[in-house]
């Protein structure tokens, strides 16, 4: 099967974008352009062929096909030198000599998410369109009308009952695109094709053609006509992004991902004191691997750089990052600067999308790192966040086993950092339906669970290990909120594990979320209620907070730390704002002060 896509269009109702550049060519919020994504998805699917018809920007389109991570694929191109006075009905004709197999055929507007790809492939019909029963009918783009269970037109002009949203992504058989194009010829060779759209010559023949339909509902797919759209459909899509990220568990799977993507000579980030482990002989065993271990637990900017360059000087064909937190933030790093080679000064830089695997592999169950679009390193001693869609790592793999070897108290710690983090998910005033869910999930996995994972019991590693990494599916949706916002001098200054330090502040800003949640009669309190009530297993919010609350007081977390009013003032000062913002209540200085004197007494 190969894939043809209609690139040959204007683009007019793009306005400034598309001013420069293809209309394909805009990017998304991943930095990817929608050209480039459509080959990415549809490749990984199993397409290998492709032909491109194109119009205005022709090189642009060549351009990305030309990228070392397409060289195995074959591309024709198909200049349609007259794009700004035909419609793609035109191109369909002069790419007709090169439709010899069964098609993919799709418009080069269209964004869609990775799974739909395999959806519409293996659909049992030879011959099938797209059509959405759940939208409603669009004023200015195409519907469908279905007979009989199959395709009998695609207009804009129709809004009978029978006729439903439709885009423009087709599965045919040989057959029935040869019917097709023999119609399109009799078109361009003995009609007036102003106007014309190539669905006009489908129309006449679909009595005698079996195309069946299947719905979208479940998947994402919108075109892009104009401004509007382009804003809508980049926000769109990255939920879906994150939702379809590969999550494998076992060795097994993490060795048929590495032969499925033919990655020989990975770049592998890996704490130093796991270079003895079973995964990295194993990885040298099969592979030809590059080890990266020269970075500190809060790696800095130069380390990145270092293992930036070890990539490059190696010529290294994906990475894989194995460690807690540090490890899986470093190999993001590279990656997000991993297109700015030639910048001065890296942080002065815009990535740019790249198609470079990273496969995380976390060694603790807590900050579900995985799983999340964050990185944070250090530059002149100062945190640096970096936030962005492709820092999202393309494959995570649980292997419960690294937890068997954890020690106790680290145990505890990222523990109470994935519960922490499933908690603040629900009531993030970034909060969706989606994170509630994941967020739910993880927490009830935790507390079925949580004595036994303490005590020792090795067979709940593995649902620790996904809870974890739903909490942090979660949290890559919402970002956390005040208790990792208040948390973070706490573990600078007072060397208090990270998860500790959050659950300590977890406490008291728990208690302050309820009084203010029971007295305000807003509808997202009762919606974050009911989320927590129903993750807890409780009837209130106080029972909810008293579950937590004899949690860390079970793993002996509570604690009193003892500061000088200086030092008290520097922690009230430096709270990080982003994720203060992101809590539903807004917190003056003199809560913030009243949370952490619950815990810190001043000398």
């Amino acid at each position: 099967m190969k894939a043809i896509i209609f690139n040959s269009g204007l683009g007019r109702r793009m306005e400034h974008l598309t001013e420069n550049c293809h209309k394909s060519m805009v990017t998304l919020k991943n930095g990817e352009s929608i050209f480039e994504r459509q080959i990415r998805l549809l490749s990984e699917a199993g397409i290998k062929e492709f032909v491109i018809t194109t119009g205005p920007f022709e090189e642009q389109l060549i351009s990305v096909t030309q990228k070392d991570a397409f060289k195995n694929l074959k591309f024709h191109f198909v200049r349609n030198s007259v794009y700004d006075k035909t419609n793609y009905i035109y191109s369909f004709y002069l790419a007709r000599h090169l439709i010899d197999d069964d098609f993919l055929m799709l418009h080069g507007d269209l964004v869609f998410d990775r799974d739909i790809v395999e959806y519409i492939i293996k659909s049992p019909y030879p011959s099938t369109c797209m059509i959405n029963k759940a939208l409603p009918l669009p004023e200015k783009d195409f519907k469908g009308r279905i007979i009989d269970g199959r395709l009998r037109e695609v207009s804009i002009n129709i809004f009978d009952d029978d006729c439903f949203t439709f885009q423009p992504f087709y599965k045919l058989d040989l057959a029935t695109v040869t019917s097709w194009i023999k119609r399109i010829e009799d078109f361009i060779e003995n009609r007036n094709i102003t106007g014309v759209y190539a669905e006009n010559a489908l129309n006449e023949i679909t009595e005698s053609l079996n195309i069946v339909p299947i719905s979208y509902e479940d998947h994402f797919l919108e075109e892009i006509d104009n401004v509007d759209d382009y804003h809508r459909v980049r926000d769109g899509i990255e939920l879906f992004d994150y939702r379809q990220q590969t999550v494998l568990e076992g060795e097994d799977g993490l060795t048929d991902a590495l032969k499925k993507n033919s990655i020989n000579k990975p770049l592998v980030v890996i704490d130093k004191f796991l270079m003895e482990s079973r995964l990295a002989k194993l990885l040298s065993k099969e592979l030809s691997p590059v080890f990266f271990t020269d970075f500190s637990p809060n790696p800095t900017y130069e380390q990145v750089i270092g293992a930036l360059s070890a990539l490059k000087e190696n010529n290294c064909d994906a990475l894989i990052s194995i460690g807690g937190g540090s490890s899986i933030d470093v190999a993001k790093a590279v990656k997000y600067y991993y297109s700015m080679d030639g910048e001065k000064n890296l942080f002065n830089g815009k990535p740019r999308f790249i198609n470079f695997k990273h496969f995380a592999i976390p060694t603790t169950a807590g900050t579900g790192s995985e799983s999340t679009h964050f990185s944070v390193i250090y530059y002149n001693r100062e945190k640096q966040s970096l936030t962005q869609d492709m820092l999202l790592p393309d494959v995570a793999v649980l292997l419960p086993d690294f937890l068997k070897t954890l020690p106790i108290n680290q145990k505890k710690a990222t523990l109470l950092d994935a519960l922490c983090q499933a908690t603040e998910a629900i009531w993030a005033a970034a909060s969706t339906k989606e994170a509630k869910g994941y967020a739910k999930e993880a927490i009830t996995i935790i507390l079925e669970n949580l004595d036994a994972y303490i005590a020792g019991d090795e067979g709940c590693n593995g649902a620790i290990m996904r809870a974890a990494n739903l909490a942090g599916k979660a949290i890559n949706i919402t970002t956390t909120t005040a208790a990792h916002a208040l948390s973070y001098k706490i573990t600078s200054l007072f060397n208090i594990p990270h998860g500790a330090a959050v659950a300590l502040c977890m406490i008291p800003v728990w208690k302050f979320y309820n009084g203010y949640a029971k007295s305000s009669s807003a509808e997202k309190f009762a919606i974050d209620k009911e989320a927590l009530l129903a993750s807890y297993g409780a009837k209130s919010l106080d029972e909810a907070y008293n579950i937590f609350s004899d949690i860390c007081h079970r793993l002996d977390m509570n604690r009193t730390i003892e500061c000088s009013d200086e030092v008290f003032t520097e922690i009230c000062d430096n709270v990080n704002t982003d994720r203060l913002s992101n809590f539903p209540i807004p917190l003056s200085r003199a809560d913030i002060e009243k949370i952490y004197q619950s815990f810190i007494k001043t000398k």
